[in-house]
């Protein structure tokens, strides 16, 4: 049986709290006794209710949720410590706040793979850093996450005390200095976010070797050789050459990270969760992406928002002006027409997304045989037509109903 702690219950109304990136308060929660450790859960069932109401989280007959803190004869019951079923996993409010959603988005579970990590080893700031590049290459590169690119932007720092690694963000990702990265550096989470965590259940990928995120796990972390910078004696592919030049000309324009999760932010779309479809097919508010979470109705919310997220003031993200960032009727150049998808809409192009690759589908390096198409295969054809673009509007209807109906089957019955 987990421990528990007793203590009074004087749980903040979740309304009261920013709509994003502000972990709830709970000043008569016990602490850990050291910093890293973990914390006694200070989210109860009212708390997840109110983020499945927002669209933070899935609804419970898809995907049920469980809270470490509960109450009995008015005294509020938290654990200690994680103590997950085999079924569960361990996330933070935090991290919703920052752009995960469930199930996961494929670049996020392959991130935890290749460096070695649980979920809960990140920091809030390292899901932002994330969740800015996913929306990154979405809306602005029109190509889907890409590792190699990742690497020359990214590494992973150990956090420690006293030569040993913390038990709750092990590790924080940084930015590598000099890389022409585009501007925005995270804000700092509460000291409190280790203590708003909660159970959900573990969601399948549309992948029969990456089954979710890993089973939870409290042994302690070691620092692995793939945290460190990308060596300079890597050689760069022509695509990443391009992607990189993309990316400098993007922040001589004076695009910053922030305002492209803002864009995320409007729209309602969470960067970190497996959506079938890519943000360069978002169709509006009837996007299937979104999950029934609205984005902020005034550009004064949307500062509000920011301001918790990122270093900054908040007159500073009133006066933001956001670009549009591709959609469905701002598509990428590379747009392909096919006529053959009018007869079958569901070609096989539509199949790429059921394999997802820790790599880029674009990139040579996909790995464990994905059947992804590679940049060379599409026809260049520049902006659609208005003729052609009712016509994709058309496919890409067809395209959110399957998707839709995949991504709700996998939650329900896991492949």
């Amino acid at each position: 049986m987990p421990s528990h702690t007793t203590q009074k219950s004087s749980e903040p109304a979740i309304g009261n709290r920013p709509n994003m990136a502000g972990a709830p308060s709970s000043s008569s929660r016990p602490h850990g006794l050291q910093k890293g450790d973990w914390e006694s859960c200070s989210i109860s069932r009212a708390h997840l209710n109110e983020l499945q109401a927002q669209g933070y989280l899935t609804p419970t007959d898809l995907v049920s949720v469980r809270a470490g803190l509960t109450s009995y004869n008015g005294e509020a019951l938290a654990e200690n410590f994680p103590n997950p079923s085999k079924e569960e996993r361990v996330c933070f409010v935090s991290f919703l706040l920052r752009g995960i959603g469930f199930p996961i988005h494929p670049f996020l579970r392959g991130l935890l793979e290749y460096y070695g990590l649980q979920l809960h080893n990140l920091t809030p700031g390292s899901i932002l850093h994330i969740a800015g590049f996913v929306a990154l290459c979405e809306l602005f590169l029109g190509c889907e996450a890409h590792f190699e690119l990742w690497r020359k932007f990214f590494c992973l720092v150990p956090r420690s005390q006293k030569g040993s690694i913390f038990e709750v963000g092990s590790a924080e990702v940084w930015r590598i200095a000099g890389t022409g990265y585009l501007s925005g550096t995270p804000k700092k989470a509460s000291e409190e976010w280790p203590s708003d965590w909660f159970y959900i259940e573990d969601v399948a990928l549309l992948d029969p070797i990456r089954m979710g995120l890993p089973e939870f796990s409290s042994a302690p972390l070691k620092k692995r050789h793939s945290w460190r910078p990308r060596s300079l004696e890597e050689e760069d592919s022509a695509e990443i050459h391009q992607l990189m030049s993309k990316i400098k000309t993007l922040a001589q324009s004076g695009l910053s990270i922030i305002e492209v999760m803002a864009i995320s932010i409007v729209r309602g779309v969470q960067p970190l969760q497996f959506r079938g479809l890519p943000m360069w097919h978002y169709n509006g508010e009837d996007d299937a992406s979104r999950c029934g979470r609205k984005g902020p109705e005034t550009p004064a919310a949307l500062a509000t928002i920011l301001a918790d997220l990122y270093k900054g003031e908040k007159e500073e993200f009133i006066r933001l002006k956001r670009r549009e960032g591709f959609s469905m009727y701002n598509p990428p150049s590379w747009v392909s027409f096919n006529p053959t998808t009018i007869l079958n809409p569901f070609h096989e192009s539509l199949l790429i997304d059921t394999n997802p690759s820790i790599c880029n589908r674009n990139g040579e390096r996909s790995s464990r045989g994905s059947t992804a198409p590679l940049h060379s295969r599409r026809t260049i054809i520049g902006i659609l037509t208005p003729d052609s673009k009712r016509i994709r509007t058309y496919l890409w209807s067809l395209r959110r109903e399957y998707f839709t109906r995949q991504a709700t089957m996998a939650q329900k019955w896991p492949l």
